[in-house]
C-alpha cells in the first residue's frame, strides 16, 4: 500500500477509535448497500473502508500496544518420516 495513511501520526488513540467506529457504522451500511445492488462503485468503497479501518489497526497497535496487542503468529513445522521413499 504506497498511499497507505498513518494514524499514528497527529492523531490519538481515542481519536483513531472514534475513526474506526464510524468506518465500520459505514461498512455496515455499505455491505447492505451492495448486497442489494451489487455495483462496481459499492464494491469500491468497501475496499476503501477496509483500507481505512486496517490503517486504525495498525495505528491502535502502535499508540496503544497493550490494549491492542498485534496479532499472534505462529508457524509449525514438521516432517512425517512415515513417508520416506
Amino acid at each position: 500500500m504506497a498511499n497507505a495513511v498513518d494514524y499514528s501520526i497527529g492523531f490519538t488513540t481515542a481519536e483513531v477509535e472514534e475513526i474506526l467506529a464510524v468506518q465500520k457504522a459505514e461498512l455496515k451500511k455499505t455491505l447492505a448497500a451492495y448486497a442489494n445492488d451489487g455495483s462496481t462503485v459499492t464494491k469500491r468503497r468497501i475496499d476503501e473502508i477496509h483500507a481505512i479501518i486496517g490503517a486504525c489497526q495498525r495505528a491502535l497497535q502502535k499508540l496503544d500496544p497493550q490494549r491492542y496487542p498485534p496479532p499472534v503468529r505462529v508457524g509449525v513445522s514438521s516432517v512425517d518420516r512415515s513417508l520416506r521413499l
